[in-house]
C-alpha cells in the first residue's frame, strides 16, 4: 500500500512540476487541478487530513478560477471566499502547528491562481513550495518533498524563460 500511496504522489508531482512549463494561465491551472486531486488522495491515504482537505478544496477552487479567468470575470470575490474557506478547513483539521503550513500555502495559491497574470502567478506561488517542503518532510511524504523541490526549479526555469529572458525581437530592438 505504501508504494501505491507514493505512486499517487508521484503522479501529482508530474502534473505539478509540468504545470509551470506552460505559458498560459489555463494550461497551468488545469495541470494544477489534476495535481491537487492526486495529492488530496495521497495525503488522505497518509492520514494527513489538513493537506488532503485543502488539496480537494484547491481542485474545486481552481476549476472556478479557470472558468472565471477564461470569461474575464473578476476572481476577487472567489479569492476572498476560498481564503475564508481555507482558514475554516485549517481550523477544523488543526493538528498542531505543522498543520498551519498547508493553510498558508493554500492562501498564497488562492491569490496566485486567481490572477490572470502568469508572471505574478509564478512569483506568488514560489514561497508556498518552501512551506510545502517542510510540511511534506514532517508527514513523511517523499513524493511531496520531491514535488516541491522540483516545483521550485520549474518555477525558476519558467520565470527565466517567460518573465526575464528577452525574445529575439526584444534583443534586436536594443541592438
Amino acid at each position: 500500500m505504501a508504494f501505491v500511496i507514493q505512486l499517487i504522489g508521484f503522479l501529482g508531482l508530474a502534473m505539478s512540476v509540468g504545470a509551470f512549463q506552460f505559458k498560459k494561465h489555463g494550461q497551468i491551472v488545469l495541470c494544477k487541478i489534476i495535481s491537487a486531486l492526486c495529492f488530496g488522495l495521497h495525503y488522505a491515504l497518509l492520514g494527513a487530513y489538513s493537506g488532503a482537505g485543502l488539496e480537494m478544496i484547491s481542485a474545486i477552487r481552481d476549476v472556478i478560477f479557470l472558468y472565471q479567468v477564461k470569461k474575464n470575470i473578476s476572481t476577487t470575490p472567489t479569492i476572498i471566499g476560498f481564503g475564508a474557506f481555507v482558514i475554516g478547513i485549517g481550523i477544523f483539521t488543526y493538528d498542531g502547528m505543522i498543520s498551519l503550513l498547508p493553510v498558508a500555502c493554500k492562501l498564497l495559491t488562492t491569490v496566485s491562481y486567481g490572477m490572470k497574470n502568469e508572471k505574478w502567478l509564478r512569483r506568488i506561488t514560489m514561497p508556498s513550495s518552501f512551506l510545502w517542503i517542510v510540511y511534506n518532510f514532517s508527514i513523511g511524504s517523499i513524493s511531496g518533498m520531491i514535488t516541491d523541490c522540483l516545483n521550485l526549479a520549474s518555477i525558476l526555469i519558467a520565470m527565466y524563460k517567460f518573465d526575464f529572458k528577452k525574445s529575439p525581437a526584444q534583443q534586436s530592438d536594443q541592438g
